[in-house]
Parts: C-alpha cells; structure tokens; sequence
C-alpha cells in the first residue's frame, strides 16, 4: 500500500584547568556522539539505521524521521543535534534502504513510491530494539516533512512510542486518525509554508482541530516567518541557492527555528525522562 500526499581537541598543552576541562569535556562529547551504522530485525528482514550517542547518560532515546530525500547529511545533522541537546541516543532508521535523493522531482518520485505503512513497521522496529537492545526505558520520535507525517501516524498506531513531534507534515487519512493519539504530541508549522494540503496554513489549522477533537495532549506552536523545512539552516545543506530554485522552501528564519528546537528539547525533556 502507497500514499501520496504531496504535490509537490584541544590537542596542545594548556595551563589552564578550566581551559583543560572545558576540552575534555568537548573529546567526551565527541565520543558518545559518535555515529554508527546499525541494523535491527522487523520481522525476519534486516532494516539499516544510524545511530547517534551510544555512550550518552541519559536513559531514553528519540527515532528521527527523515524527510523525503532520505539519509542526508542534513537529517544526519538534526539527529546529532538532538543527541547532543538531549544527551540521549537517537536513530536514523532508513526507509530508502541507502538511496538519498538531490533533486526534488527525485526526491518526489521516492516518497510517492515509499510503502508508508511499511516505514511505520519500521519505526516499531526501531522502538524495540532502542529499548530492547539500547536499554532504553522510554522512547519518542520527531519527523520533518515526510518524516513529520510518520511521526504522527506512529503516535496513532504504535503504542511503544512514548512521545511524538511533527514538524511541517500532516499523515493522510487512510494511513491513520490522528485523534486515536495517547500519547504529548508537540507540533510545529511555519505560516508561510506554501505546501497546500500537507503543511500549509490551512492544513495545519485542521490537524490541530483533529487533535483538540481527539482530546489529544499536545502543544501547536505556528511561525510567522517561517517557510517549510525551517530546521534546516542554510549553512546545514539547505543553502540559499536551493531555497531559491524550490519555492515551498521559502523563506527561512533563524529565530523560528532556535525557538522551535528549545521547545522541542524541553517538551522531550518532560515527557521521556
């Protein structure tokens, strides 16, 4: 079954202790953000992943979901970010089965052919082996885009998963009811996201009407400024040419985006630990 749904280090000698600190906390840092390759079992069949902070302290972990390009260096980026803000693991799994798309009609032609129900089997394989495996007690997940809208439907369909944030993507309907969600939702769209039927305005005022209908928990949070895909900072593999050349990138704001990762930290902060 397919859904479309868019149409679119310090390595020189230091006298200063707090100076030696300072780089042994960043060598350490560096260790358990580590990234690795990693496979877990749905089913019978073997599903890649990527997995960022083996060695971090704390207990819990987050899936990230990729957006229609699959596995690049600017999903890799957000998982690394959110590692490190959340000293946690977190995971990469790979519905793409390692083809990364460059192009948006490329890109398009992969997500129209994604077997969406099964990316959410992948996902509950991911949520076992994170607390099966990774000894984590408690697991959420965060999408963006494509990835938003898997985030949503894995709330609705998947127990295991503990806490859910979409960014700019909204599941269709025939994949699941999003009023059937248990579990804090936190949701993020930019006002000036031109996707129609996905994460425009419009759209977003309507998922957040079935979520209040669902008697839901969850915080909508809208941006002004922002476009879609305003995560990812031009300096992070979204660079200003692309944004020119594809116009439901338009525009991106750096406060938006701070904002929003602060509040994502704090909302998992609260609901896995």
């Amino acid at each position: 079954m397919r859904f479309v749904h868019l149409s679119f280090v310090w390595g020189f000698p230091c006298r200063s202790p707090f100076r030696l600190w300072v780089g042994c906390r960043k060598s350490l840092c560096s260790r358990q953000l580590k990234m690795a390759a990693v496979t877990f079992k749905k089913q019978n069949t073997d599903v890649p992943g990527i997995l960022y902070g083996e060695n971090t302290p704390n207990h819990f972990g987050v899936i990230v979901v990729q957006e229609w390009w699959g596995l690049n260096q600017v999903i890799k980026n957000r998982a690394q970010e959110l590692s490190e803000g959340l000293q946690c693991k977190t995971l990469l799994p790979d519905f793409y089965r390692g083809k990364v798309a460059t192009q948006p009609d490329e890109a398009h032609h992969m997500m129209t052919n994604l077997d969406w129900p099964g990316a959410i089997d992948d996902i509950a394989a991911a949520c076992q082996y994170l607390k099966e495996t990774k000894q984590c007690k408690k697991v959420g997940i965060v999408g963006y885009c494509m990835g938003g809208a898997l985030a949503l439907a894995a709330a609705a369909l998947h127990p295991a998963v503990d806490a859910s944030v979409c960014f700019y993507g909204t599941p269709p309907a025939q994949l699941c009811d999003v009023k059937n969600i248990k579990v804090p939702v936190q949701c993020h769209f930019g006002e000036q996201d031109k996707s129609q039927g996905f994460s425009d305005l419009a759209t977003a005022k309507g998922l957040e009407q079935k979520l209040k209908e669902g008697n839901v928990p969850h915080e909508f949070y809208y941006y002004p400024k922002a476009g879609h895909a305003f995560m990812n900072p031009p300096d992070g593999g979204f660079t200003d040419e692309m944004r020119s050349k594809v116009e439901m990138l338009r525009p991106y704001d750096e406060e938006s985006r701070q904002l929003a990762l602060s509040r994502m930290l704090e909302f998992f902060r609260k609901n896995l630990k």
